[in-house]
């Protein structure tokens, strides 16, 4: 029931504008409200004709409390608080859902684990291992047997294959080199330090060569 209406049945009972303004209602409200009676009342007595002696009242309803209704005033307006406080945090969860879809869509048609709709990143030897709401299970009986899942396009957003396939490659680049861990590997045959190594850099455009060495870290 709105406030208004509140109003409207109390005055109607006989309280007094005063008593509800300390009660906690708005001045506003009852100042419009007690305003409204008062043109409803003018206008009823001149379109409703004079009742016979005897005539029977139509009955009430049994009337609430002053305190019952600013109880429930009150109630409504602390749900309504907690109402303002939740939206901001609704609308930012819908906006990283929203950006976590749009991820897992690019990296999911992306992504080179995919094979049939299934992803062959990560398999389980049972149904009971796999982590809930991933992706719907599947059992594939071919050379590699095993649970897979389709996975859902949140589960692709947060996938951490593609920082390890990056960091796979990346090692793969570093080994094709001839320094590759020579800090670690060369002993200097002479003094038998290990980790004191240096190398020369040539610029192949104009022929300069640069000193570049490592030592140790300290302990």
């Amino acid at each position: 029931m709105k406030v208004s209406e509140h109003v409207k049945r109390l005055l109607r009972q006989g309280q007094k504008p005063k008593e509800l303004i300390e009660l906690g209602f708005p001045k506003s409200v009852v100042t419009r409200v007690r305003r409204q009676l008062k043109e409803e009342k003018a206008t009823s007595q001149k379109q409703e004709p004079e009742r016979a002696p005897g005539a029977e009242t139509q009955a009430q309803t049994p009337p609430e409390s002053p305190e019952t209704i600013a109880t429930m005033w009150q109630k409504v307006q602390s749900m309504a608080n907690d109402l303002q406080r939740i939206d901001p945090l609704i609308q930012a969860v819908s906006i990283i859902i929203t950006a976590a879809q749009k991820l897992g869509t690019y990296r999911h048609e992306e992504c080179q684990h995919h094979k049939e709709g299934l992803c062959r990143f990560w398999m389980w030897k049972t149904q009971d291992e796999i982590p809930k709401d991933i992706g719907e299970p599947t059992y594939v009986g071919d050379e590699d047997p095993g649970w897979y899942v389709k996975p859902s396009m949140l589960y692709c957003a947060m996938c951490v294959a593609p920082v390890e396939d990056r960091v796979a490659d990346f090692e793969l680049d570093a080994l094709g080199t001839p320094l590759w861990d020579a800090r670690n590997q060369i002993t200097c045959q002479n003094c038998g330090s290990k980790g004191w190594i240096a190398t020369l850099v040539k610029c192949t455009k104009c022929g300069h060569v640069t000193f570049w060495g490592w030592r140790p870290k300290e302990e």
